[in-house]
């Protein structure tokens, strides 16, 4: 396993990220979220990356749903299959899991009942006329729902990605530690919050990353600012 950088939310300003890249030269770079593509799609914006060779993998945030132009630029681009939402992937030698998007309460608020466990459920419940192209509303592109944890859950993964913040964090949740042990990721680093910090939870080691904030992670998983 080579070195990894993770990125805060960019919320449209990726200049950290590539200046971190060309200097550390990492075989991969993970994104976490609010991306802020409201003028470039992610493959224009991260082509310095790709054309150096260097691995791409990204969660979503909240603020992908925020319009038709930020979801396209994201999940539409050509880089729009690098998303790590809920799956495994090798990113940089790790088996790595992703969890993007936020909790919203008309769906499932952790530490009350879910409303709607599935998509399929909620859609269900939307007249046809308020589906957006013939699934869910747009805001709703960037919910989580229980069916995420479940599906993840039943997978192995070394790191688990997130946009939301696990329950070490004042704002955080503890279903994401309980994720994480059910998986047996000994890591998970999040976006969301903009907070840089290192803590731990239940024996899981938990890494925050600032907006538009890179930090490199070496061999060893210890991390450093760039």
């Amino acid at each position: 396993m080579q070195r990894i950088i993770f990125y805060g939310d960019p919320h449209g300003d990726f200049s950290g990220l590539i200046r971190a890249a060309e200097a550390r030269r990492p075989e991969a770079v993970v994104i976490l979220g609010d991306l802020g593509l409201a003028e470039a799609s992610l493959d224009r914006v991260l082509a310095p990356l790709v054309e150096a060779g260097i691995q791409v993998a990204w969660v979503h945030g909240n603020h992908e749903s925020d319009s038709v132009r930020e979801h396209d630029h994201a999940f539409l681009c050509r880089l729009g299959n690098l998303n790590l939402h809920g799956r495994v992937m090798e990113v940089g030698g790790l088996r790595m899991a992703g969890l993007g998007g936020v909790f919203r309460g008309k769906v499932w608020y952790p530490g009350t009942e879910p409303v709607f466990r599935t998509r399929s459920a909620h859609l269900a419940s939307f007249p046809k006329r308020d589906h957006w192209r013939a699934g869910l509303p747009l805001r709703h592109r960037t919910t989580i729902y229980p069916e995420d944890l479940d599906l993840l859950a039943s997978l192995e993964a070394d790191v688990l990605v997130c946009h939301e913040a696990p329950g070490c964090h004042p704002h955080g949740f503890g279903v994401i530690d309980e994720l994480a042990r059910a998986m047996g990721a000994g890591l998970i680093v999040h976006g969301h919050q903009h907070v840089d910090y290192e803590d731990s939870i239940g024996g899981v080691r938990v890494r925050g990353v600032a907006e538009a904030t890179a930090v490199i992670m070496d061999e060893a998983m210890r991390f450093e600012a760039c």
